[in-house]
């Protein structure tokens, strides 16, 4: 949901007056416009809702296909490459599922003890597209680990670069994560930041209880 999607949602609601639903959605349009570089950080403000679930969707199934290079999303942040071990339809579309609506839920759950005024689709649609950088490190990774790191690993070039990888797209999952959240939700402070932390934390513990029992 974008800004102004909100605004006049709080107006069709009665939650903000009529006269002052205009004067924030004509202080909205004088903003400065959001630079292109700005949008790869937060791209919420722009494509909210449904095209961010839809986008989410089209993730999904490209992650499905990349599974078949041996990448398991086994995981609400996780993903692991082995190439000698393909995982199957069910166990790909499982951690999928998980990865993606599991958080969603969790997310929106949370927001709904603050506020009545949230959507699940929004929270459908800010978990969807933040697993982009995901999929970007498995097609990255796929070409660095041709065969399992050695256990315990050597410190190697490819390890390194492997190890670097993991760091930035992780990053940028957390990052689009926050910022969708902080935009599906509508929440500020201790709620909006205490609560990110702990649902990255317990959505991770709970996606692995998860995909114990469904793989």
């Amino acid at each position: 949901m974008t800004p102004s999607e909100r605004v006049r949602r709080l107006v069709e609601s009665g939650s903000v007056a009529p006269d002052e639903g205009a004067r924030l959605l004509a202080a909205m349009s004088e903003a400065p416009a959001r630079s292109r570089l700005w949008l790869l950080v937060d791209p919420f403000e722009r494509f909210g809702g449904g095209t961010a679930a839809i986008t989410g969707a089209l993730i999904s199934v490209l992650g499905l296909a990349v599974s078949r290079l041996g990448v398991r999303f086994d995981g609400f942040l996780d993903l692991h490459v082995d190439r000698s071990a393909v995982p199957s339809l069910h166990v790909a579309l499982c951690d999928q599922l998980v990865a993606w609506l599991l958080p969603a839920v969790c997310f929106w759950a949370y927001a709904r003890l603050f506020t009545r005024h949230v959507r699940l689709v929004d929270f459908v649609g800010m978990t969807g597209l933040a697993r982009l950088p995901t999929l970007v490190s498995a097609l990255v990774l796929v070409p660095l680990m041709p065969a399992p790191l050695p256990m315990p690993p050597e410190v190697t070039p490819a390890l390194l670069a492997v190890a670097l990888v993991a760091v930035v797209f992780g990053v940028a999952n957390v990052t689009l994560l926050y910022f969708g959240f902080k935009n599906a939700s509508g929440l500020t402070g201790v709620k909006l930041v205490g609560g990110f932390i702990g649902l990255l934390i317990g959505v991770e513990a709970l996606s692995k209880v998860v995909l114990m029992f469904l793989t």
